[in-house]
């Protein structure tokens, strides 16, 4: 019997004009947990597809084989039946349903005759389910009024009720706060001592450190090298997936950091639900010209709730905010994008793009005076305008026509901030921008916000990974329930005395 659970043999994917997976085999043992890394557009998306079959069998080259078996999957309930569990980053679960029901709604009727299910034994077979598995969720919980690591939980959960030999975990930690993604990591613990097989895939290098027994590198639809844990060596896994040696992943600056360019004061968002309740309450802080500022705070603290306002989410405001001195009133984007200001928000995807828009259309979306002609836009103000974007931010596509849907992270992330940048704002808020990317794109990235601040545009930035925030920002601001509760200098800044403030 085979020690391999799967084995992906010489695969060829093709797209028009793209071929997607080069030649590409790759296997997992029996209770491993095998890691699959690479940039943004490398391969990963592609080879999970071909493994769970989103891509149906035939519409590939070379051999998926389970279990010692060729695998011909028609369809991913195909692939789940047959022994593939797939957990994805994007949440997808039925709120108005129980822990219980969203567990086996799938299976109704799966291979049976029955046409009902008593409620009270399908609760209590979910409770054992969840005991068994070490998955802590109340089968009676109403799923809507879960926290998202619950609701990853849930999509762990799920997967395993059909018994698969594999379960594939795509990005799961992305939306996880530290606490939950520690309840995901001795979930897959178990799974594995349980014999489990997994691949987990990550742009998190740490996680791969952490939880991996083997990683296989992809990079250009390419397999760069497959390692065991024991020889795992972080400048040999930055350079197979980005095929050079990141020797300074957060780039050195000299802040020309001039005058204060914004001032809050006193910012207080009343809950927009619940009376008598604040998302922000009595936030002060200052902003200087050339100025990178973080703030910093645990998941709720009140970071994202902050920038949103300074950016007309939340009309009902009240404090000051001032622009180069002057008070402004911001109740809508279009009020803080006329006064200088624009945003790269959390979710690019739901909040950032159209994706179902080509790049140029994405970029000067945000200005339209800028490509008008004498009574319409002008095509080829649009097109320059985009080609100009594209070159001066590294996005790599085949043209502006691209749709966006097509990208990589790391490129569609590039476009938003296209777009931000197209209405020529003073001041740019910063909500997470290299969530979700590769080590390479995020280096570029990088660079990106350095040209920004050295041009004199002021930012703002969030993000969960403290070292990005040190290796990048000036000075710091760090919030807690809702509130402001510590101003930091970089002299002064570390991940121990960040984190301690966040503690109030």
């Amino acid at each position: 019997m085979s020690e391999y659970v799967l084995e992906v043999k010489n695969i060829f994917k093709r797209f028009p004009g793209v071929l997607a997976l080069n030649d590409v085999s790759f296997d997992v043992r029996k209770g491993e947990i095998h890691g699959l890394i690479g940039e943004n557009g490398a391969g990963k998306s592609t080879l999970l597809k071909v493994i769970n079959g989103v891509y149906a069998f035939g519409s590939y080259q070379g051999e998926v084989i389970l279990n010692g078996k060729t695998a011909r999957f028609k369809s991913p309930h195909n692939a789940l039946v047959e022994g593939i569990g797939f957990v994805p980053q994007e949440i997808n679960v039925m709120n108005d349903l129980t822990v219980a029901e969203n567990i086996y709604v799938g299976h109704l009727n799966e291979g049976t005759s029955r046409k009902s299910v008593k409620h009270s034994e399908m609760v209590e077979r979910a409770a054992q389910f969840l005991e068994d598995n070490k998955i802590n969720l109340n089968a009676r919980t109403l799923v809507g009024t879960m926290s998202v690591g619950q609701k990853q939980l849930l999509m762990v959960a799920k997967a395993l009720s059909w018994n698969p030999a594999l379960i594939i975990f795509d990005e799961p930690t992305t939306a996880l706060a530290q606490s939950d993604v520690e309840n995901l990591f001795q979930v897959i613990q178990h799974l594995k001592e349980e014999g489990k097989s997994i691949v987990f895939v990550t742009h998190k290098l740490e996680e791969i450190f952490r939880i991996t027994d083997r990683v296989t590198i992809l990079r250009d639809g390419c397999v760069i090298i497959t390692t065991q844990r024991k020889d795992y060596d972080r400048k040999q896994i930055i350079w197979g997936m980005v095929g050079r040696e990141l020797t300074q992943l957060y780039p050195s600056r000299e802040p020309k950091i001039g005058g204060v360019v914004l001032s809050v004061e006193n910012l207080t968002v009343p809950h927009p639900r619940l009376m008598g309740k604040t998302l922000v309450e009595g936030v002060t802080f200052h902003l200087r010209k050339g100025e990178l500022l973080g703030i910093v705070g645990l998941v709720g603290a009140g970071r994202t709730e902050t920038v949103t306002a300074l950016f007309g989410g939340y009309p009902s405001y009240s404090g000051k905010i001032l622009i180069e001195g002057k008070e402004a009133t911001i109740r809508d984007e279009a009020d803080a994008i006329r006064l200088g200001m624009n945003i790269l928000t959390e979710d690019r995807k739901e909040h950032g793009l159209l994706l179902l828009n080509d790049i140029k259309f994405n970029i000067v979306i945000s200005n339209l005076k800028k490509i008008l002609g004498k009574l319409f836009t002008s095509k080829r103000k649009e097109a320059d305008c985009a080609e100009t974007y594209m070159k001066k931010l590294r996005i790599k596509a085949d043209s502006a026509s691209t749709m966006a849907v097509n990208l990589s992270g790391g490129n569609q992330q590039k476009v938003v901030l296209a777009k931000a940048l197209h209405s020529s704002p003073k001041i740019l808020l910063l909500d997470e921008p290299t969530k979700g990317i590769d080590v390479g794109s995020k280096q570029e990235i990088y660079e990106i916000i350095n040209e920004l601040l050295t041009d004199g545009i002021s930012i703002i930035m969030i993000s969960s990974e403290l070292p990005e925030m040190l290796g990048m920002c000036d000075r710091f601001i760090v919030m807690a329930n809702g509130r402001v509760v510590s101003e930091v200098d970089k002299r002064d800044a570390t991940q121990e005395t960040l984190m301690a403030a966040c503690f109030v």
